[in-house]
């Protein structure tokens, strides 16, 4: 009987420590751009998927040659949720970005599911507003 309460309690310990982590989680791994990161708010079930917007005046950070031989190029761009809600992303790209554009971003966390060049006036105001001025 003593072995079955410990195991529930240590369980019920387990399950408590996993819940608050998943709550916590996203605060600590919100503008870091690890890989531990991206993998953290990929597996966690209380991240959702949103649409953000970035402006493509930011000039990348990094260039290399990737696994294909291809030039890749590598972004931190400030973007912005339909709340307004501001966070810095890390993306690769297989181009260098045009400026004066706006990208309409898919991400879970620090993910970066996918991404697109959408027009201006798709962009919310008061988001296209920020990025301009960012």
């Amino acid at each position: 009987m003593k072995f079955i309460s410990k195991f529930f309690v240590l369980v019920a310990s387990i399950i408590v420590v996993l819940g608050v982590g998943a709550f916590l989680l996203p605060n600590l791994t919100k503008n870091k751009h690890s890989e531990l990161a991206m993998a953290a708010d990929n597996v966690n079930p209380l991240v959702k998927i949103e649409d953000v917007y970035a402006s493509t005046n930011a000039k990348p950070i990094r260039h290399f040659i990737g696994g294909g031989g291809e030039d890749e190029y590598t972004y931190h761009l400030v973007t912005y949720n339909a709340q307004g809600q501001s966070r810095t992303l890390a993306f690769d790209s297989q181009w260098k970005l045009k400026p004066n554009k706006f990208l309409k971003i898919s991400t879970k966390g620090q993910n970066v599911e996918s991404w697109g060049k959408v027009d201006r006036e798709t962009v919310p105001s008061g988001i296209r507003q920020e990025l301009m001025m960012s």
